[in-house]
């Protein structure tokens, strides 16, 4: 952290440990052993000391904060253990957008002089209006340090070749620096499909980075010029950006197409790009940013902090740990998770989520919160005998557009046997698991849209009219 105008050595600590990433041996099962392994009270005594240098940061430099905190009534010495973290105030996403209108670009968050803002990236505004995040040299080196953890966990290695296939104006970009520090990056850009094809069969790439939809469309893609994708030599895919590839038949048909590991990672554009990751168990994705940042699971309705222990289930909360240009406190991402896992064989000690959906994404019918995500876990389950492809379709805004029974698109594959049959089979698994009607029209293969990107599971139709 950068006070006085004096970085402190964490800084070249961290630099060091990513630039010696290369010369880590193919066998090393940690990218940082000492972070990944932290014992309950070391973990506890890590985060609690890089919060306290934090909030001073963010007290003294962020105008954002000063008056937040002041209309709560909290003074900075009313903050001394991490416990009282939960005194504060969340910080909620349109918070964010009015700061950065009211002062532009960045807000009034930013809490670092404009000149050591070295890039400015853009969420991905599948939520609304795109937020800017800026980063300094060392947030770079921090986020950098985050995604080596999160990308060698999922098994990146120094003999991985990786294609990256995203914009160069979101955060996923700055996964490059991570991949190659480990180890090769194939600069691809978005919308090259022959390229990608081509960074497989001429340069010999054999890892993907992707969303969790993007495999199946590759595969079709593949298919539709004659290529099997197991001819690819993938071994590897690692998947974020969306919840799905965590659904056991989602991942049994991506690793049976291309004969590879499927595995999925996750960050958030605001705070940091890479924040948990799976490991080769496939029990959940492992907290791996001890350090960086502080994760609390809370109650969605109170706001109350929530145990963490195996079935949890709540809202994550972030928090920055070691951020110089917009540290945010208490962040409400809005993805609703579940704790899988407080141990693995693995030996990493951050605790195990898979997501289950987004407060943003969910609609309401009838007094029944319904996760798209999880309507498509369903349809996923049908598997050979639907691709896994869905959208629900919303005509009016609610409450008259959200009565049941509500549209769905379902496609169907090649062979799906009775479709009558299959329709109604979605019907009454979506009636006794999710607890509400719906309307399947089965339609064919590949006659829904496919995204590069994040997938759109609800189409509202009355904001097309608009």
């Amino acid at each position: 952290m950068c006070e006085g105008g004096k970085m402190e050595t964490k800084t070249r600590i961290i630099a060091k440990v990513v630039a010696n990433g290369a010369r880590r041996s193919e066998t090393s099962e940690y990218w940082n052993k000492e972070m990944e392994t932290l014992s309950e009270n070391k973990f506890y005594e890590v985060q609690e000391k890089a919060w306290l240098r934090q909030i001073r940061y963010v007290w003294n430099h962020s105008e954002f904060y000063k008056k937040k905190f002041a209309e709560a009534g909290i003074q900075l010495k009313d903050i001394k253990t991490l416990e009282d973290l939960r005194k504060l105030p969340f910080t909620e996403k349109w918070e964010l957008r009015d700061s950065q209108i009211a002062s532009p670009p960045l807000g009034t968050h930013i809490a670092c002089p404009k000149e050591k803002v070295k890039r400015i990236y853009s969420t991905s505004g599948t939520t609304g209006r795109p937020t800017f995040i800026g980063l300094t040299k060392h947030d770079l080196e921090v986020w950098r340090e985050a995604a080596c953890r999160a990308f060698w966990t999922g098994g990146l290695r120094p003999q991985s070749i990786m294609p990256l296939a995203v914009s160069p104006f979101f955060i996923a970009a700055t996964y490059g620096d991570s991949i190659e520090a480990i180890g090769t990056l194939v600069p691809v850009g978005v919308g090259a499909m022959d390229r990608l094809i081509g960074a497989f069969q001429h340069i010999g790439a054999n890892a993907l980075l992707a969303t969790s939809s993007f495999p199946m469309a590759f595969a079709a893609a593949l298919e539709k010029r004659g290529i099997d994708p197991k001819s690819l030599g993938l071994k590897l895919i690692l998947a974020g950006g969306e919840p799905g590839a965590a659904i056991p038949a989602i991942r049994q048909k991506v690793e049976e197409t291309f004969g590879c590991l499927f595995l999925e990672m996750m960050g958030n554009g605001d705070m940091c790009g890479e924040i948990w990751s799976e490991c080769r168990y496939k029990r959940g994705m492992h907290f791996i940013a001890q350090g960086i940042v502080h994760p609390e699971i809370i109650d969605p309705d109170t706001g109350k902090v929530l145990e963490i222990k195996e079935g949890t289930r709540g809202e994550l909360v972030y928090t920055s740990l070691d951020r110089e240009c917009i540290p945010l406190v208490r962040f409400r991402t809005r993805d609703h998770v579940e704790v899988t896992q407080t141990s693995c064989e693995c030996g990493r000690t951050g605790y195990g989520i898979r997501v289950f959906g987004r407060t943003d994404d969910m609609i309401i019918v009838q007094g029944v919160n319904v996760y798209p995500s999880a309507v498509r876990d369903i349809v996923a389950s049908f598997a050979p005998r639907t691709t896994g492809s869905m959208e629900i379709q919303l005509y009016d805004p609610p409450p008259e557009g959200w009565k049941p029974p509500i549209h769905i698109k379902v496609e169907h594959s090649g062979e799906p046997g009775d479709l009558n049959r299959l329709k109604e089979e979605i019907e009454a698994l979506i009636r006794d698991k999710l607890i509400f009607r719906a309307k399947i029209e089965l339609v064919p293969p590949d006659s829904l849209p496919k995204y590069e990107y994040k997938a759109k599971l609800v189409r509202k139709t009355w904001e097309e009219k608009a």
